[in-house]
């Protein structure tokens, strides 16, 4: 497992539960942005599709950069599961409805992320209303 988070406090909250599992010799915890740790996995070849499932659940705005990473590491067949693509509800609420303004600053970027995912013909979507909404990707090319 491929764990990565800008903050090592969020892997450290989970890491009793980790060890009490006997499973931590299996995690590759990396510190910092995800995009220059995937820029690096994505430029050796050996890396692409051996991935099987890949979640992200990070900065909104990057999705979509994510993704044009991702799906040269995910193989054929497998899934990479994005959160918070419903995003508050606010993705169905007309523009101008009452919204947070963290709510309403990341609202487009999830917006284009949508759009893009559901016109990339390399993946098959599925959006789950569970939480905040996971849209689930199969690689299908």
């Amino acid at each position: 497992i491929l764990a990565m988070d800008i903050n090592r406090e969020n892997y450290e909250l989970g890491l009793p539960a980790i060890q009490n599992a006997g499973v931590a010799h299996k995690i590759d915890f990396r510190e910092g942005p995800a995009l220059p740790v995937l820029d690096d996995l994505v430029s050796d070849e050996k890396n692409h599709g051996t991935y099987d499932f890949i979640f992200v659940d990070a900065d909104k705005d990057n999705y979509l950069n994510y993704h044009k990473r991702l799906i040269d590491l995910i193989k054929v067949g497998g899934v990479i599961g994005y959160d918070n693509t419903l995003w508050n509800g606010s993705v169905v609420a007309p523009p101008d409805a009452p919204m947070r303004k963290y709510v309403r600053y990341y609202r487009d970027f999830v917006l284009e992320f949508n759009r893009a995912i559901a016109e990339d013909m390399r993946v098959e979507i599925c959006q789950l209303p569970v939480g905040d909404g996971i849209t689930l990707c199969r690689r299908v090319s």
